[in-house]
């Protein structure tokens, strides 16, 4: 059984929204939290001995930032610490894909959206769709797999209605080679599930390559270091606006007045 542990991340200077999954078959999966968790134990050990403040998580941004929990690290703290986890998608085979866009060139493509204020809730119907495309031909299309099925937990979110309708849909789409191989989907929060913070770093390290290569800047250390590792596979795409327009001036009704749908617009 493969579990894909899903969150976000964007900001709203750049308009850029990045859904990302981290997912793997559960008896690598179990080892990989197994780890993380030790990790967070054993800093919090060295943490407490120094009277600082213990972490609740592995925040991502908070990380990358040094504010909230990570405020007073130092810079050499930071990456020490952060190495440890980086270390585990060395170890273990997890497949990531991530999935980014403009919510401006999503306004202009499909006004009704923009119009009935329901932008996010497509860009989450568009995102998750590609990559449930990405695992089905990646993860359940490859023939050492052909009996495991696959289940999503996504990051407590105000969009969780939008996702479980979509997911519920591309279970009888039939562009979807496995779909009767989708298992189910799954919001949880960060205290449930551990790995929605492996998740975190997914998310937010595959937004920065994206904002950051739009400004002509190199790619982050953290996600130099995680791709460096040869079981770590998986992709970080940007869904374009020609991109977006093309599906439009494809689409018939029926398949926009689904797509909508899910995201509750009115068509």
């Amino acid at each position: 059984m493969f579990y894909g542990y899903i969150d976000e991340s964007g900001d709203e200077q750049t308009n850029l929204r990045t859904l990302s999954c981290l997912a793997g078959h559960w008896s690598q999966l179990f080892w990989f939290q197994n780890d993380w968790e030790k990790i967070l134990e054993n800093k919090n050990k060295e943490l407490r001995a120094q009277g600082r403040p213990v972490l609740s998580r592995f925040h991502a941004t908070y990380w990358s930032t040094k504010n909230d929990e990570f405020e007073g690290w130092s810079d050499e703290e930071k990456i020490e610490f952060i190495d440890k986890f980086i270390w585990l998608f060395h170890r273990y085979p997890v497949v990531g894909s991530s999935e980014t866009l403009n919510k401006q060139d999503l306004a202009e493509v499909f006004p009704e959206a923009k119009t009935q204020e329901r932008i996010e809730q497509l860009a989450h119907v568009v995102l998750f769709m590609y990559i449930v495309t990405y695992f089905d031909s990646r993860l359940l299309g490859d023939p050492r797999y052909v009996t495991d099925r696959i289940a999503f937990i996504h990051d407590e979110t105000p969009h969780k209605g939008v996702l479980s309708d979509t997911f519920e849909g591309l279970k009888n789409d039939v562009g979807v080679k496995n779909r009767d191989r989708l298992a189910w989907i799954q919001c949880k929060g960060w205290k449930e599930e551990v790995l929605l913070q492996a998740a975190d770093l997914i998310a937010y390290e595959n937004f920065k390559v994206i904002e950051r290569k739009q400004a002509g800047a190199e790619m982050r250390i953290p996600m130099k270091r995680i791709l460096l590792s040869s079981r770590f596979a998986g992709r970080n795409a940007m869904v374009t606006k020609d991109t977006l327009q093309e599906f439009r001036d494809k689409a018939d009704k029926p398949t926009l007045d689904t797509v909508f749908g899910y995201a509750r617009i009115k068509f």
